[in-house]
């Protein structure tokens, strides 16, 4: 049985939430409030075992062939390297 079967064009994951979408290209406003996830949460795409930093209001392409895997995380400002002694 494939997702088209079940009435379903593309399939995502985000943080473990699994969400159908019939649109073939969002955006990332959109993906967040689908998954009832806060606007300001910084989303990313993990493929492979690698995490991707995917842009806020950045466009996505989604697939038939494939579940797309995403995660959030609170927007979390830059920090300070630490310095190293000499």
């Amino acid at each position: 049985m494939g997702f088209s079967d079940i009435g379903l064009r593309h399939i995502v994951d985000v943080d473990g939430q699994l969400l159908g979408i019939d649109a073939e290209v969002i955006d990332t406003s959109y993906l967040l409030a689908k998954a009832n996830r806060p606007a300001d949460r910084q989303l990313w795409m993990v493929r492979a075992g690698e995490r991707l930093f995917v842009q806020p209001r950045q466009r996505i392409q989604l697939t038939q062939d494939e579940v797309i895997f995403f995660e959030t995380s609170s927007h979390v400002s830059m920090q300070v390297p630490h310095r190293m002694a000499a």
